[in-house]
């Protein structure tokens, strides 16, 4: 059978295979590369339904299918009437002549009215004579007071008189007063005590550990109840996943600039974060029965000013749902480094989380992940809000969970053991090594085979 004929790729990229399925299936991944590339193109669709309409969840029953398929009342088709001329109506002379003569009327009724206002309401005008004999009003006149300047006389400059030449003494030498160079005084200096250096040899590391990326910003790691705090904000730096330049070969000298040539202006910072996709994953806490992991990935292109220019942080909230989830902890976050320009970097966020109520409830939202002034490369469509990943949790396990998520838990335990948390369970060297061994794969770039020596020598340094 060919890789795109069998129906388990796709039930395995939804998450819908059993624990025996989804064994067999790996085992097939890991022995064919063309089934490796059937399922990845399968997975690029199903995070292109995630990240445009939600995909309901409920199924229609057997009546309900069979109602929709074969309707017992069929719509009753009605067939269109032709429109009607409508009918013209006799003229009538008398309404046009009624309307001309109150027209008329009217204007002539306004027209008198005006006239009667204007006389009846018209000013007395005073006679002549009697505007002759009213004399003017005398304007009145201002006073202006001005007050005499003071004369300043010229002063009489007062007569110089020389004073008379002060005679120096003579200075009398003495020679008992004269200095006296001061002696040198010679202090034999202690000779220092050999001082004897003890060297203690440490234990021996390993000379190259692996680089996965894998940090913990401060003030994490400790469980907040939703009750008091149900969202939790993490600032995202693209920056991080700024590719690393290319080493240029031999001596590159650079040619002075001209005069008049400006320095180059620093780049701006950019308001807006472009994103490939983004997804998370929900799966069972190995070391903790009662608790369960998320993971958020999020892919950032390279080729944009947000990774390129400053390094600008863009809000990304987490907000956990309290009638789901009792309480939630941030374990780490990692950052992988774009190849080049035009690829794209990933940004991982890890969460430990307890759910609210019976285990094995499946199908039931914990959380809505925002992220602030983010858009997507390529534009969504649907009757949805594209700004918000809806976080499901199926209620899958570890052997569901694909090789890359049980990698990566193996390394998040590590780092809990490393820095001396709380609440670990049953977490220790040996969980750790059995989980990095169940997913290290095919480890084409060798670095999970390194993380593994890097648990087995700080097994063997604590003499566990």
């Amino acid at each position: 059978m060919k890789p795109q004929d069998n129906p388990h790729f796709t039930a395995y990229a939804l998450g819908e295979l059993s624990a025996e399925e989804a064994h067999a299936l790996h085992e097939t991944l890991a022995s064919t590369p063309a089934a490796v590339h059937e399922l990845e193109q399968i997975e690029a669709v199903t995070d292109a339904l995630r990240q445009g309409a939600p995909i309901p969840q409920a199924r229609l029953t057997h009546e309900q299918r069979h109602a929709l398929l074969h309707p017992a009342n069929l719509p009753r088709r009605i067939q269109p009437m032709l429109p009607r001329k409508p009918a013209l109506r006799p003229r009538q002379a008398f309404w046009p002549v009624m309307g001309t003569l109150l027209k008329a009327a009217a204007a002539i009724a306004i027209t008198g009215g005006a006239f009667l206002a204007g006389w009846s309401l018209s000013p007395v005008v005073k006679d002549a004579a009697q505007i002759v004999a009213t004399p003017p009003k005398a304007k009145p006149t201002l006073e202006v007071a001005v007050k005499p300047q003071p004369v300043f006389e010229k002063a009489v400059p007062a007569p110089m008189v020389a004073a008379a030449p002060i005679k120096p003494e003579p200075q009398v030498k003495n020679e008992a007063s004269a200095p006296v160079p001061p002696k040198l005084v010679v202090v034999p200096t202690p000779t220092p005590a050999p001082v004897v250096v003890a060297t203690v040899k440490a234990p021996a590391v390993p000379a190259t550990t692996p680089n996965l990326g894998f940090t913990m910003p401060a003030g994490r790691g400790v469980f907040a109840s939703t009750t008091k705090q149900a969202s939790d904000l993490f600032n995202l730096h693209p920056a991080l996943i700024k590719p690393v330049p290319t080493k240029s070969q031999g001596q590159s000298f650079a040619s002075p600039l001209p005069a008049n040539t400006k320095p180059e202006a620093k780049p701006a910072r950019a308001s807006e974060l472009y994103i490939h996709s983004w997804k998370a994953e929900v799966a069972n806490c190995p070391w903790n029965a009662a608790h369960r992991l998320l993971r958020i990935v999020i892919q950032v292109p390279a080729d944009q000013v947000a990774v390129l220019g400053s390094d600008t942080g863009f809000p990304l909230q987490v907000t956990f749902d309290a009638a789901n989830v009792k309480q939630f902890r941030m374990l780490c976050e990692r950052h992988l480094v774009a190849a080049e320009l035009r690829s794209a970097g990933t940004h991982v966020l890890w969460y430990e989380f307890q759910p609210n109520g019976g285990e094995g409830a499946r199908d039931r939202q914990i959380a809505s992940i925002t992220l602030s002034n983010a858009r997507f490369t390529s534009q969504t469509v649907g009757p949805f809000d594209s700004s918000k990943l809806q976080v499901i949790d199926r209620g899958y396990s570890l052997q569901n969970a694909r090789e890359d998520f049980v990698f990566e838990t193996s390394v998040v335990g590590f780092g809990l053991l490393l820095r001396g948390a709380d609440e670990v369970g049953s977490l220790n060297h040996d969980l750790v090594l059995n989980l990095a061994k169940q997913g290290k794969g095919a480890d084409s770039s060798g670095e999970r085979a390194k993380f593994i020596r890097v648990v087995q020598d700080a097994q063997h340094m604590a003499g566990l």
